[in-house]
């Protein structure tokens, strides 16, 4: 497949990830049952948001893995799918849904795993469980130290994230390296946004974190490749 037909491809494919991604922001945080009534699609407000976001993930996902076995970018298009619709409900609720989170972390692990079997690369299941572990346990320590500016459910997610982030390393340094990274680029930007928040509004106000962490973690997975290269 060319590099433009997969372009294509994966734009239309966010269609229905940027409906299903609205179901979810609507039912997910109040427990609702996904599909009893089928939801229509929308374009407005955070519906049209989100499509456009989801549009935009899937065509770097898609630009970073042409090159890569179609499990390997179908994994990260799941990845990109769900940070998207998890930052637009942490923004909406300051929540991150164990009913997202949980079934994500549950499915990513053997789905990692199958597919670095079938690409004969068994030792990047020991970068991603490098990743995953490195960025739980960093983020539970500032969880314990701070719990009112780092919640759980963000703990949960980076596990997930360190995961995808550490399966792009070639060693565990490498995955430890990326995951800093995917850290810096969260921490320094939701940082900035609530610097912004507080210019504006001259007093604290909650921020929620999680959109931030997923930003970093798309960034750096983009740009693995050469942030990588020293390792």
């Amino acid at each position: 497949m060319t590099d433009t037909a997969l372009l294509a491809l994966c734009g239309v494919l966010a269609l229905p990830a940027g409906w299903f991604a609205g179901v979810l922001y609507d039912r997910v945080p109040d427990d609702l049952a996904l599909f009893r009534p089928l939801a229509r699609p929308r374009l407005t407000g955070p519906y049209l948001a989100m499509h456009l976001t989801m549009i935009a993930a899937f065509l770097l996902a898609a630009n970073r893995f042409a090159d890569e076995h179609p499990l390997e970018l179908a994994d990260y298009l799941l990845l990109f799918a769900a940070l998207v619709t998890l930052s637009f409900i942490d923004l909406d609720t300051l929540r991150l849904p164990d009913r997202i989170v949980a079934p994500l972390l549950v499915v990513s692990i053997p789905l990692i795993v199958v597919t670095s079997l079938v690409q004969h690369d068994a030792a990047r299941i020991r970068f991603a469980i490098a990743g995953g572990a490195f960025y739980f346990v960093f983020l539970l320590v500032v969880h314990l130290i701070i719990p009112r500016g780092m919640g759980f459910g963000d703990v949960k997610l980076a596990a997930v994230m360190g995961l995808y982030v550490g399966w792009l390393a070639p060693s565990i340094l490498g995955a430890v390296s990326l995951t800093l990274y995917a850290m810096m680029i969260g921490f320094l930007v939701g940082s900035l946004a609530g610097i912004i928040v507080f210019a504006f509004r001259r007093k604290s106000r909650a921020i929620p974190f999680g959109p931030f962490l997923a930003l970093g973690t798309i960034v750096t997975i983009v740009f693995s490749n050469q942030l990588v290269r020293p390792y």
